[in-house]
């Protein structure tokens, strides 16, 4: 054996011979056979600075344990079995050395064998350590059966079963808990329960009337119970019973919070707003409230959002989640200087450094600073502003007459960022089409297709492309090579039927593609304008009028004004048809779709 693991194991021995049995003299038998280690609350909570797996006590925390002992139940006496007390042994070492599958696998086995709640509360503390949860889930309710009085295997079995989504049954235990003290079980349930169905909650809130009875004015009870009614859209019935809380307890803050937030559901925005500058007016250094106070005041008053934010930022300056909001404040309001300092501060932030870098961007392209908007767009190097950053700077290039140093900038990117390849590709496609070089966009994004033949997004995007290009084929081909990797794909299917509508006379099959569209993506006013373009075409004006007026209703867009003007035009309706045009000409007297339509139709 190697040496140097020799002193965990003789610690590892002297600990489980001190309390347990390796033989059934009467001297060992009346040793206790729990291993202490054992005796502590299980908890999920593990971070990466955590030492992973079972540790054995050293002498000065058998000491702090004994402090706890009133705390802990005391557990029978009995001795353990030679074989017991060699898994038990075999999982300690397994667990010391990181094996943590022999480690749980041992500690299951006899915690199943010998139903000692020890070792069942040690095997739960392994499971909850490497996240099994049908074995913690085991050992929380063969904790209950063993051990029925014990805070702590209530607190875990309401825990395990709320993760299950086993909310009732989860609940009793939550309430035991909550009787002996402890709030955090039925808090945590209730907050999980917003991912139950209606019927599951409904289940749960018909146990709150016996539990007020029994509880009156508990007040953790009443803060679940309105929770609960929220999340089951019971608004009047969670206002009142928040009502009831806070006439227990005023400044109770969850409570505060939960109201004002019921409010300002409910449509009394004002009242919302003034009950929480009442209760800051009490309460002045609480953040949660502050905040949601500044965002109720973001609506409709962003100086006075503003203000909230700043004295925020005060009270904590080192905050950067509070700094951008403050910031996107000052530059809403056009504070810009404020939000230029703000943005700045707030790129030394690893969490909010390349939404910063964006956003000093923008404000740098107002400004026209060619050097400052290349220096920030070019520091967003990930995360949600990348791609939006990579847009706005290719195009500002362009713009500034560099459109060949924009491509090699989008080919940098593609090198540095793979994954982010093909939204590359069509950024540089898409940059190449806004300056009417379609056939360079085209071979792009016939590159793009090569080395990833299977994106529907760049098929798609070719498919547009190519019907610019009256290359009608093409653009059927794309589209089909999408519906034969997803025949369900609406966005493809209405495409193809309203590309066969316009560019030829298929109109029944490109009336059934439609059709299956709608059925996927229902209410999509793109879809239901192209079904009214094909009901044209067939002939049934009738039909065709009423989609494109409920398109149009939904989708206020140029192309579908045509559209329904031109079918109204057609059946008769030319003042109404003149009015639909009109209503787009006052807002874009030059509309190129608008003006085509009427000089085709000869409409002045």
């Amino acid at each position: 054996m190697n040496k140097r693991f020799l002193p965990l194991i003789l610690l590892v021995l002297s600990v489980l011979l001190s309390h347990g049995c390796t033989n059934q003299s009467a001297n060992t038998a009346q040793s206790s056979n729990t291993y202490q280690s054992t005796n502590t609350t299980v908890s999920t909570k593990t971070s990466s600075d955590e030492k992973a797996g079972p540790i054995v006590q050293t002498d000065e925390r058998a000491e702090q344990t004994e402090k706890k002992t009133e705390e802990e139940p005391e557990y029978p006496i009995k001795p353990f079995t030679e074989e017991s007390l060699y898994d038990l042994l075999v999982g300690e070492l397994a667990g010391l050395r990181n094996n943590f599958n022999v480690a749980q696998e041992r500690y299951l086995a006899q915690a199943r064998q010998t139903r000692d709640p020890g070792v069942v509360e040690r095997a739960a503390q392994i499971s909850a350590y490497t996240n099994n949860k049908p074995a913690l889930l085991e050992m929380a309710l063969l904790w209950i059966e063993i051990a029925p009085q014990d805070l702590n295997a209530h607190s875990l079995a309401s825990m395990s079963l709320t993760q299950h989504g086993r909310y009732e049954e989860a609940f009793p235990h939550a309430v035991f808990s909550l009787k002996n003290g402890v709030n955090e079980s039925l808090m945590n349930l209730v907050i999980s329960a917003n991912k139950a169905s209606k019927e599951q909650r409904n289940q749960l809130l018909q146990q709150f009337p016996a539990l007020e009875r029994e509880m009156p004015d508990n007040q953790f009870l009443l803060l679940s119970k309105a929770m609960l009614l929220r999340q089951q859209e019971l608004l009047p019935e969670a206002l009142g019973t928040a009502n009831q809380l806070l006439s227990l307890n005023p400044s109770i803050q969850p409570a505060i919070m939960l109201k004002a937030q019921l409010l300002h559901r409910l449509g009394k925005k004002q009242e919302a707003s003034t009950f929480l500058k009442q209760a800051l007016a009490n309460i002045p250094n609480s953040k949660r409230m502050r905040l949601q106070y500044a965002r109720f005041l973001a609506d409709d008053d962003l100086e006075g959002a503003h203000k909230q934010l700043s004295i925020l930022a005060k009270q904590y300056p080192n905050d950067p989640d509070l700094l951008f909001s403050l910031a996107l404040a000052s530059k809403g309001l056009k504070y810009e200087e404020e939000a230029k300092q703000l943005f700045t501060q707030l790129t030394q932030y690893p969490i909010t450094a390349y939404s910063a870098h964006f956003e000093l961007g923008v404000l740098a392209e107002k400004d026209n600073d060619i050097e400052a908007v290349q220096t920030h767009y070019r520091k967003v190097r990930s995360g949600p502003k990348f791609l939006p950053a990579t847009v706005r700077l290719s195009k500002f290039m362009t713009q500034q007459g560099q459109l060949d140093e924009a491509r090699l900038y989008l080919q940098k990117l593609r090198l540095e960022h793979p994954q982010q390849s093909a939204a590359l590709y069509q950024i540089e496609s898409e940059l190449l089409s806004e300056q009417q070089l379609l056939d360079e966009a085209y071979d792009v994004l016939s590159n793009a297709i090569s080395r990833d033949p299977n994106n529907i997004q760049l098929l798609y995007m070719r498919s547009l492309l190519s019907e610019q290009q009256n290359n009608f084929a093409q653009s059927e081909q794309d589209l089909r090579a999408i519906l034969a990797k997803d025949s369900d794909n609406a966005m493809a299917l209405n495409a193809l039927g309203y590309t066969l509508t316009l560019h030829t006379d298929r109109y029944e099959e490109a009336h059934k593609l439609i059709v299956r569209a709608l059925e996927l993506n229902p209410g999509d006013p793109a879809t239901i304008d192209s079904l009214g373009w094909v009901f044209y075409r067939l002939g049934n004006y009738e039909e065709a009028i009423k989609h494109l007026r409920e398109a149009l209703s939904k989708l206020p867009d140029p192309e579908v004004a045509a559209h329904l003007g031109e079918v109204l035009w057609v059946t008769g309706e030319q003042e109404e048809a003149t009015s639909v045009w009109q209503k787009v000409l006052e807002k874009d007297p030059d509309n190129a779709i608008i003006r085509e339509t009427m000089e085709r139709l000869n409409a002045k």
